[in-house]
């Protein structure tokens, strides 16, 4: 097609947003109406049957809400945080996952802080975390927090048996062939990073045998 339209990301977004809305509304309304069948099925199958509709459906609209939210321009509420806690906040996001990575975790004996939202800095290890579960290769993953300089550095090393191309990453939407995967996640959490001035780089490195990913924050005046 030669006259491709040209759509601007704020008209995008939008549109995501709203249509994400209109559709979570009707599986709201799809939700309440199954729940009635619960008061006609008497029988312990037919309300079993039932319940699984209704999870089924409260997850698809969940689902819809966090691609809705992928789409809203991030509005961090900074505090002061300090660098061991941010990082037990990290080591919480892999014991709330189901099927974690492996991760061996190297604490933070320094008592810097850092001036974040800690909200955000979790979605971001997260999404992390979620990555090196998908496409970890059986070593677990080293994970660590230093200064350098007026930086805070949150390290994560994935072994990797091969090179991996990390140049478009967080850079191409919609370019997953994951199962499930959109392409956005890590888009993602590099906008959530810049909100909260931070960065997000990863890098290859043969030598050190695999992906490291930092995320670097100024260290809090």
């Amino acid at each position: 097609m030669d006259d491709e339209p040209e759509i601007s990301w704020p008209r995008l977004a939008a549109f995501v947003r709203q249509h994400t809305h209109d559709i979570r509304n009707g599986l709201n309304s799809l939700d309440l109406e199954t729940s009635l069948l619960q008061e006609i099925f008497t029988d312990d199958e037919g309300r079993a049957t039932v319940t699984r509709v209704r999870q089924q459906v409260r997850r698809v609209a969940e689902d819809l809400r966090a691609m809705s939210a992928f789409f809203q321009e991030p509005q961090p509420y900074h505090a002061p945080l300090a660098v061991r806690e941010l990082m037990l906040i990290w080591h919480d996001q892999q014991a709330a996952m189901p099927e974690a990575p492996a991760v061996t975790w190297t604490e933070y004996s320094g008592e810097d802080s850092v001036d974040v939202d800690a909200t955000m800095m979790a979605a971001i290890f997260r999404e992390l975390l979620a990555n090196a579960r998908t496409f970890r290769e059986g070593e677990p993953a080293l994970a660590s927090a230093m200064r350098e300089g007026d930086q805070i550095i949150f390290e994560l090393r994935e072994p990797k048996h091969k090179a991996v191309d990390t140049a478009t990453w967080g850079r191409q939407l919609f370019g997953s062939t994951k199962r499930g995967g959109y392409g956005i996640g890590l888009w993602n959490i590099k906008r959530l990073a810049s909100a909260n001035g931070a960065t997000i780089t990863h890098e290859y490195r043969e030598a050190d045998g695999g992906l490291i990913t930092r995320v670097s924050i100024p260290v809090a005046k």
